[in-house]
């Protein structure tokens, strides 16, 4: 299949849209590596209890964040949170529908949102990545990540934009 970063659009969620774009991050992630990028639980074990609390969860931690669909031909293959701090703009919950895996998607994310970044003047661009999520690992050292701190299960990662 060829790249489809160029022929994907990135919406702003609306307020409206925030269980939506919650519940399909949840899908995307429990469909991830056999379900063992969620943060929580043993996935064979997931019930409408674990969907909503990770809801609730990424509601509490992102409620001042900005959150995006990613969508070909309107519909949504992956979602995104932007949250902005002093100096960085911190990417979290980006997941991609497995499905449309590996056709730079995720590429388009990261792009879109270091053009973001410098248009707001930010220093750096920081996302944390599950040490076991090994391609999601390569992408971002590709991308000129680097390693800021290191975590029992996670690494926190940033790029200078200054340079």
């Amino acid at each position: 299949m060829k790249k489809l970063g160029h022929f994907v659009k990135i919406e702003s969620a609306r307020s409206s849209e925030r269980l939506h774009f919650d519940f399909l991050s949840f899908c995307f992630f429990r469909n991830s590596d056999g379900g063992n990028v969620l943060y929580f639980g043993n996935p064979k074990l997931l019930s409408l209890l674990a969907v909503i609390s990770y809801m609730l969860a990424i509601e509490i931690l992102n409620f001042r964040a900005k959150r995006y669909f990613v969508k070909f031909k309107e519909h949504v293959v992956g979602v995104f949170i932007l949250r902005e701090k002093s100096d960085t703009l911190y990417i979290s919950s980006l997941a991609v529908n497995p499905f449309y895996r590996k056709l730079g998607i995720a590429t388009h994310i990261l792009s879109y949102s270091e053009k973001l970044a410098k248009q707001m003047y930010k220093q750096w661009l920081e996302l944390t990545v599950l040490k076991m999520n090994k391609p999601a690992l390569r992408l971002y050292l590709k991308w000129g990540f680097r390693v800021k701190e290191e975590k029992k299960r996670h690494s926190v990662l940033r790029k200078n934009l200054e340079t």
